[in-house]
């Protein structure tokens, strides 16, 4: 008896479209979540409130960290880097707030005080001057991780509202459709 050997497979090179077309929308939905959001559809969402959010978290943090100054500085009223920190951080409140209704006298006095903490802190001793920048430092890694975090508040917001259809149906076809082609090309290619 004579063994022939098969060079040719005669399986069909066929995938299934359904399976595809699942592929393809979880696809499309994993996109939903990965597509990274543009300022439009934030302040869409938003009401065009995005940038107003954002400057009220950073007065926010600034205020809460004016708080906690003042709250060390009354148990250690000695410290002199606590002071200028505090000086100089309410001046900048002042400042900010004098800008928003336009008043010049506030303006004027809170940049009189931080020239003033500036001058102390160059006539100050170097243990001042390090503990002054360790309170500068503290309070600026706070404020970034509280940026940070309301900024991704806010991007996770606005990729919530996004509708799952949209993305989910264009999935579902280009799946179907590229399993589709698969099958159309597999059977051309072994004509």
């Amino acid at each position: 008896m004579a063994v022939s050997i098969v060079t040719m497979n005669t399986e069909p090179k066929n995938t299934s479209i359904l399976k595809t077309a699942a592929i393809g929308g979880a696809a499309g939905v994993a996109l939903r979540y990965l597509k990274p959001v543009s300022q439009n559809e934030a302040d869409t969402v938003l009401f065009g409130e995005f940038n107003t959010l954002k400057e009220n978290n950073i007065k926010t943090v600034k205020k809460s960290i004016l708080d906690e100054a003042q709250h060390m500085l009354s148990k250690d009223r000695n410290n002199k880097a606590l002071k200028l920190f505090e000086e100089r951080l309410s001046a900048s409140l002042k400042y900010e707030t004098a800008k928003e209704f336009n008043n010049t006298e506030a303006q004027k006095e809170a940049v009189n005080i931080t020239k003033n903490v500036k001058k102390a802190l160059k006539e100050s001793s170097q243990e001042i001057k390090t503990a002054y920048k360790e309170l500068v430092k503290k309070a600026f890694n706070k404020a970034k991780a509280s940026q940070f975090l309301s900024e991704n508040n806010v991007k996770q917001t606005v990729k919530q509202s996004r509708p799952v259809s949209a993305y989910l149906l264009p999935g579902i076809l280009l799946g179907a459709l590229c399993g589709y082609i698969y099958n159309v090309v597999g059977t051309i290619s072994k004509d």
